[in-house]
């Protein structure tokens, strides 16, 4: 599971934010420059999220997660406007499922992302906190995970935010989506703001391939999230039914009694029943 933990003494991270202000002070004044075009954003290091990270982009950076699974963070505005693309990405999905469904519920679900889209898009991103608190620890931490599930996939994403010697809030989000074949499912929290706060989400689904899921956390400043497409294998139900272990694409399922089928990827299952 990726864990981003983030707990400080407000001095230590004055220090990194007071850098970054200054260096953002002597940056405005070179020629042809703007203020949003050399203002400096502080790193995932410097935000306490660990080391390893790579940066792809202004604002994104990524790395090998614990799980083997590839994570990334969005700091800043630029780095809001990467977490909004991976949530665009979904939302395309989405539509298409929205295209070909005969029931509200891909039309629910291609509304839900379309709102929290909107609802980010007008979030404006705050920097972070400034108002040092003596012996007062800022409490800020995320998690993020999309990964395989037996005959399926998996996404959880939450963000919990304490700061009690302080009145600074934060405003978080979590998201996740997880499909396999036809079958989708979303999940959203937020936008919540106090302090304390917290917002949590998760999203699980078995069926056919090809699977994928995703988890996204947001707070003030920054976003995490994580992307999947690789399919849980399946084992034995135990159940009496003719299971076999097959490749990711379910191919090997069967064959099955009647009037059940492999829509449970690499295990029959009765047509037409939601898989276990």
């Amino acid at each position: 599971m990726h864990k981003n933990f983030r707990t400080f003494l407000a001095s230590s991270f004055l220090f990194a934010a007071g850098t970054a202000l200054a260096l953002t002070a002597c940056d405005d004044h070179q020629g042809g420059s703007t203020p949003e075009s050399q203002s400096t954003l502080l790193t995932p290091a410097e935000l306490g999220l660990g080391d390893g990270w790579t940066e792809l982009d202004r604002g994104l950076w990524s790395r090998p997660g614990d799980d083997g699974q590839e994570e990334f963070v969005g700091i800043g505005v630029p780095g809001k406007l990467h977490g909004l693309a991976s949530l665009q990405g979904i939302e395309e999905s989405l539509q298409i499922a929205a295209d070909t469904a005969s029931d509200d519920k891909a039309q629910a679900q291609l509304a839900e992302i379309r709102a929290l889209i909107v609802d980010i898009e007008n979030f404006e991103v705050v920097d972070p906190v400034q108002d040092a608190q003596p012996r007062c620890t800022l409490n800020l931490y995320h998690s993020t995970t999309a990964t395989p599930q037996a005959c399926g996939v998996k996404a959880d994403a939450s963000v919990n935010y304490s700061y009690p010697c302080s009145a600074a809030t934060e405003t978080v989000y979590t998201y996740t989506y997880a499909k396999c074949g036809v079958l989708t499912t979303t999940h959203t929290c937020g936008n919540r703001t106090g302090n304390p706060v917290a917002c949590s989400s998760a999203s699980q689904i078995t069926g056919v391939a090809p699977c994928e899921s995703y988890a996204l956390a947001q707070s003030n400043y920054y976003s995490t999230w994580k992307i999947n497409n690789i399919r849980g294998t399946c084992g034995s139900d135990g159940g009496g039914t003719t299971t076999t272990t097959g490749d990711s694409d379910g191919d090997s399922c069967g064959p099955c009694q009647g009037s059940w089928d492999c829509h449970c990827v690499d295990r029959c299952w009765p047509a037409g029943q939601p898989c276990p």
